[in-house]
């Protein structure tokens, strides 16, 4: 007789076994280096949208306010310097993380000069964002002289 060539049960099983506890180990950490890069990829989108606000506030010489929501919403509008009260929206979508600020309502304005300041205020407001929750994760910092940058 010949013998075939082949596994037996015994080793199908270690091998399965060997396989979830890998799998076991691996998926948590892996799930949280995707919400890490997914943090950091929200503070960089954030940080470009505050970055080309300023840009178009200095360029038309008006003001431009940027409104974050804790889920990650935000909205980009010029604000008219006439009392029309027309506010002209610029841009909108989805950080894909939330957000967390210590800008009251999560509103900042960039003034024409482009600096940034509290809705309807002249003087200069430093602040932050931070993408993620609690305090560990990545943040965006505006300088009190207007610069955006991700920490």
């Amino acid at each position: 007789m010949r013998r075939q060539g082949g596994s037996t049960l015994i080793e199908l099983l270690t091998v399965i076994a060997i396989t979830g506890i890998l799998v076991a180990v691996a998926v948590p950490g892996a799930a949280a280096t995707r919400r890490a890069f997914a943090g950091h990829s929200a503070a960089r989108k954030l940080a470009l949208v505050l970055r080309t606000a300023q840009a178009c506030a200095q360029e038309r010489g008006c003001n431009v306010r940027v409104s974050v929501a804790e889920d990650g919403a935000y909205l980009v509008q010029e604000v008219p310097a006439d009392e029309s009260g027309i506010v002209t929206p610029l841009a909108e979508g989805q950080l894909g993380a939330g957000v967390h600020t210590n800008y009251p309502g999560g509103v900042l304005e960039f003034g024409p000069r482009g600096w940034p300041c509290l809705p309807g205020a002249s003087s200069p407001r430093a602040g932050s964002f931070t993408i993620g929750e609690g305090s560990g994760g990545p943040a965006v910092v505006v300088q009190l002289a207007g610069c955006v940058r991700c920490t």
